[in-house]
């Protein structure tokens, strides 16, 4: 199989995600290449791992944390706690599980700063990174994530930065066709942070969207909200499916 998937980074709108995940399992379509930016790159760790059965589970253990503790400045603390709630999340799924031992081809971009100029990395495989550090590196924005990543010695930032949706590198890795996943119901692949430009969908790649706009924010720790995101990818992608069953099943 060639299949390809390439997870935007939407912060927390990547429950959305999940939720395509769950539905590629009870089909029975496992994607041979997975990609995913910023929060994307979280789900593309459970996948490129074998570990997304447990994915729901472990998303869903966060909701309910609080995401800004402005209390936390009278102890000398950052107050946003998005490197610890995602941390926590992977330390407990992956700990010290490295790149090259992953059993499916992925990538994780990160940007990286050099000479006061942005440069997008992406790590495979072929690079001896820790899973988790090649994640958080990838969710990396200051402000709502305190925990710098450092990758060829710079600290890694948002992996979505440049380009949200790493179709790019779905087809660098082998693809032949890719599924990019979307979390926003604009239905297009995007360039550049926060306003962004459009980018032309490469050939042989199909988007996969909300239909309409989630009702969750980029921060949103909420678990009826998250749920329902979840639901929703769920059902979007058997939609899909229904009209595109050929396309997502076909060997090469």
């Amino acid at each position: 199989m060639s299949l390809g998937i390439a997870f935007e980074g939407c912060a927390g709108r990547a429950a959305f995600h999940v939720g395509v995940v769950e539905a590629l399992q009870e089909i029975g379509v496992e994607p041979a290449y997975v990609a995913g930016a910023s929060s994307g790159s979280i789900v593309a760790a459970f996948l490129a791992s074998g570990r997304q059965n447990t994915m729901t589970a472990d998303w869903l253990a966060a909701t309910g944390a609080r995401v800004l503790r402005p209390e936390m400045i009278l102890r000398g603390q950052w107050p946003w706690r998005m490197s610890d709630i995602v941390g926590e999340v992977l330390e407990r799924a992956f700990g010290d599980l490295r790149l090259p031992e992953l059993p499916l081809p992925v990538a994780i971009p990160v940007t990286l700063i050099e000479r006061g100029q942005r440069r997008r990395r992406v790590l495979t495989r072929d690079d001896d990174e820790r899973l988790v550090d090649a994640v958080l590196g990838s969710c990396f924005v200051p402000g709502p994530y305190s925990t710098t990543v450092r990758v060829q010695g710079r600290i890694a930032f948002d992996g979505a930065w440049l380009l949200r949706t790493p179709v790019d590198a779905a087809f660098s890795l082998g693809a032949t066709r890719v599924l990019a996943v979307l979390g926003h119901a604009r239905g297009r692949l995007k360039a550049g942070y926060p306003f962004g430009t459009d980018v032309p969908v490469p050939v042989h790649t199909r988007l996969l969207y909300p239909t309409s706009d989630l009702d969750l924010g980029g921060y949103d720790t909420d678990g009826g909200r998250v749920r329902a995101a979840i639901a929703n990818g769920r059902e979007t992608l058997m939609r899909f499916v229904d009209s595109n069953r050929e396309w997502m099943t076909q060997s090469s």
